[in-house]
């Protein structure tokens, strides 16, 4: 435990829980004011899917590129940059319209890109081997972190102030983070080479690492599945709780924050008995199991029913749904071969949250033809118990 108080490994871990906290949480605004954004935009509220499509397309494409960067620049460096960049979408954000509404998705998400393979850069480095498990479930709560931060905060800052003032609070966040860093910088990026070439030669070589090694690809097709549940429990929890539940805005935002914050325990705990009392991959198949059960509930809940219910079904789910993902990418970063974890990581990324972009889109599709969130909600439920089965099922 000692060495996971050096402050080589605890600096540079905090920091980069901060940094995607605070990325997710600016992902995460427009599904928790979806009614109010939708209408500055005049568009369906059903669109947060879009939007979230384009954020994920963006993060996985420029996470893709993200090995030049960070030999030259270093790993903290490149996240400071990327904050930036973070920020500026939230301002542009706040102009309502069509240009502002996919460029701002763009750069979102070239601000959230960088941010897992960060992670698994300066843990695998930083890291001691015992504990890498353990430090990829607590670097990987910043995203349930900055869920809360949403659900808890959007809806009360929207109905106070404005949408466009809350996308700018929000943003003025983003940036004081990227200044705060610079103490950081030193000691984490004393690996970099200001001659170090920034041409992308790392893509092929991230995708070839996934589609070669067995276990990563079959792990990486069934976190394509469980994160889908993900990717609709971010874009539309908050829409069906409201619109087919019946609940005001900042009650069903405090279903998501509760979901989001709840699972920030489950990613520690989850870490510390990962490989250490249960195998990793036995968690990441009864997670997904659960997450099935979880929205197949969610599908017949009636409108009306118990919030008390509802808040502890949005615990289970973030427990089971939202608390694995560090594990994910530890198994990743385990399997691949040494000194590759990064490229692995990143290459993951396409498959695994592929899903981001992917299933929100066909979501909104879904709803807006078929005119029901429940229906949805239950085929997704079916999926997740799928994936749940196929992670058991993996032999490596």
């Amino acid at each position: 435990m000692r060495e996971l108080l050096n402050r080589d490994v605890a600096a540079p871990v905090f920091a980069l829980i901060v940094f995607q906290g605070l990325t997710t949480m600016a992902m995460h605004t427009f599904s928790n004011a979806p009614t109010e954004v939708a209408r500055g935009y005049d568009i369906p509220v059903s669109f947060t899917g879009i939007y979230t499509a384009i954020v994920y397309l963006s993060a996985l494409s420029f996470g893709l590129f993200v090995g030049g960067p960070f030999a030259r620049f270093g790993a903290m460096r490149s996240c400071q940059i990327a904050l930036v960049i973070g920020a500026a979408a939230m301002v542009i954000f706040t102009f309502g319209t069509a240009w502002s509404f996919a460029l701002s998705g763009l750069l979102l998400g070239m601000a959230h890109g960088p941010m897992n393979p960060a992670g698994s850069h300066v843990i695998m480095r930083k890291g001691p081997e015992e504990w890498r498990p353990f430090l990829f479930s607590l670097k990987q709560t910043s995203v349930p972190v900055g869920g809360a931060l949403a659900g808890f905060l959007v809806p009360t800052l929207v109905l106070n102030t404005s949408w466009q003032t809350t996308m700018l609070i929000i943003g003025g966040a983003v940036l004081l983070a990227a200044l705060l860093a610079q103490p950081f910088r030193a000691r984490t990026d004393d690996d970099r080479n200001p001659k170090a070439d920034l041409r992308p030669r790392e893509v092929s070589e991230a995708i070839r690492l996934v589609c070669e090694k067995g276990p990563i690809r079959a792990i990486s097709i069934a976190a394509f599945t469980l994160i889908g549940c993900q990717a609709c429990v971010v874009s539309f929890l908050v829409i069906y709780l409201v619109q087919d539940i019946g609940l005001e805005l900042q009650w069903a935002g405090l279903i998501f924050g509760l979901a989001h914050g709840t699972s920030i325990a489950a990613r520690v705990y989850l870490g510390v008995l990962a490989d250490r009392i249960i195998r990793t991959k036995l968690i990441l198949g009864y997670s997904g199991i659960i997450t099935g059960l979880c929205f197949l509930i969610l599908a017949i809940f009636p409108a009306g029913g118990s919030y008390w219910l509802l808040c502890v079904l949005g615990i289970v789910l973030g427990n089971a749904n939202l608390g694995w993902v560090g594990l994910y990418f530890s198994e990743v970063s385990k399997l691949a071969p040494p000194g590759k974890a990064a490229a692995a990581t990143a290459g993951s990324q396409i498959y695994a949250f592929g899903s981001f972009v992917v299933i929100p889109p066909i979501f909104t599709l879904f709803v807006e033809t078929a005119g029901s969130y429940a229906m949805g909600f239950a085929i997704i439920g079916i999926t997740g118990i799928l994936a749940g089965l196929r992670f058991l099922s993996v032999r490596y």
